[in-house]
């Protein structure tokens, strides 16, 4: 995500609380949000839960309190580039781990985190390349990568609620810069030095449905590091 250092910025906390409510909706109305955290759990007691877990791009936080229900709070992180966002996740979760992304954030933990969550993040960046990388930075050498990324008809259409908000502020972006497919995260990947070894759509209405439709909500992909 990008910085909200100032109060015009797209991902304010108010842009923030309307993620929060659509993930509650997801979560407690349609049920795709609890499946999509469900199989993330599967995924990672899949290959051992041993090690820290990172939830890069927490936002307000609610990944981070599910996985740390599951795997104890030692064991699970949050981070955000949005400074509003930590506080406010620190301010509600004093006892879990809350770290604002700045300047020095990839650098100072290379190589800590068995497990990155980056969850519905890639598709606000630009440069998907780019923070891959930087993600594998942050990963153990058998470390595993998790991306949630929305499934979209048109580029931002999963994101309609937060498109309207932009244009009532005369703000004319899209919030999704792209839209991804498995066979692109599968080159993306690629590049970065990862592998895909698992992976799910998330139905938006059917649990048991996992294949391409025009009615997911998500794909989840599992990835580690390519061994020489």
């Amino acid at each position: 995500m990008v910085s909200d250092s100032d109060s015009n910025s797209i991902y304010n906390l108010f842009y923030q609380r309307i993620i929060g409510s659509k993930v509650l909706l997801g979560q407690n109305f349609f049920t795709y949000k609890s499946r999509e955290i469900q199989f993330i759990v599967e995924a990672i007691k899949g290959k051992g839960n041993s090690g820290l877990i990172l939830d890069l791009g927490c936002s307000t936080g609610h990944y981070t309190r599910k996985l740390a229900a599951v795997f104890g709070g030692e064991h699970v992180q949050g981070a955000d580039i949005s400074k509003k966002s930590i506080d406010r996740c620190r301010r509600n979760n004093p006892n879990l781990n809350f770290h604002h992304i700045g300047d020095d954030f990839y650098e100072n933990r290379k190589g800590k985190y068995q497990y990155v969550l980056f969850s519905h993040v890639l598709e606000h960046r630009d440069d998907p390349i780019d923070i891959l990388t930087s993600i594998c930075g942050l990963l153990k050498k058998n470390g595993i990568l998790i991306i949630c990324v929305p499934q979209e008809r048109i580029r931002g259409d999963s994101a309609l609620p937060e498109n309207i908000y932009n244009l009532i502020r005369l703000k004319f972006e899209n919030v999704h810069r792209k839209k991804h497919s498995l066979e692109t995260l599968e080159k993306l990947l690629t590049t970065v030095g990862l592998k895909k070894y698992r992976y799910r759509y998330i139905h938006a209405f059917k649990a048991k449905k996992d294949c391409k439709s025009l009615l997911n909500h998500s794909l989840v992909v599992c990835a580690e590091t390519i061994l020489n």
